[in-house]
């Protein structure tokens, strides 16, 4: 019927090339519910990468207000509804590609995290590999970078600086896990 996510399945319920029974229609009606529950948890920032219309906005602030079981059961059915008249396919697939960018994020850190302790004892292939893949503006100043790193690698700033410098070589064009070049 549609995607799988580990939290909501993706179904387009405005298809009608097929017949829905009454009861593919009820599962509608709550997967949408569960979407809209899902929404409304969702921090500030990630709403406003969903680019939701001031209706369904005002729905969010809305279901947060309200503290009794039934009347939130009630609304969040009326948001599944404006879901139906909204993008809801295209709503959802955002909030995938949300979710997926946090746990990408997360593999990408433990990377670059790799990139720092490998620093130390192959320095000079880890270089050889970068001015082969970046600019050597950015791998100069990088270098600089590893340098103070090196200085003091017990400062919490001087770490972070080389974290940050590696991030945007990273952002730019994925780094690999340095443990292949070895």
């Amino acid at each position: 019927m549609g995607k799988k996510h580990k939290d909501f399945e993706i179904t387009d319920f405005n298809d009608e090339s097929e017949e829905v029974s009454k009861t593919q229609k009820k599962q509608m009606a709550v997967e949408l519910r569960e979407v809209a529950k899902l929404i409304t948890d969702m921090p500030k920032s990630k709403l406003a990468e969903l680019e939701l219309p001031a209706q369904f906005l005002d729905a969010i602030e809305e279901a947060k207000r309200i503290n009794s079981h039934i009347a939130k059961k009630r609304h969040f059915q009326f948001m599944g509804k404006l879901l139906i008249k909204l993008d809801h396919v295209g709503i959802q697939e955002k909030m995938l590609r949300i979710n997926n960018l946090d746990g990408h994020y997360q593999i990408r850190d433990e990377v670059i995290t790799a990139w720092i302790e490998h620093f130390g004892e192959h320095e000079k292939p880890l270089f050889e590999h970068l001015f082969e893949n970046h600019p050597h503006e950015e791998i100069n100043a990088l270098r600089q970078t590893l340098r103070n790193y090196k200085k003091k690698p017990d400062n919490p700033t001087s770490r972070k600086k080389l974290f940050q410098a590696l991030r945007s070589l990273d952002k730019k064009n994925e780094l690999i896990n340095p443990l292949i070049l070895f």
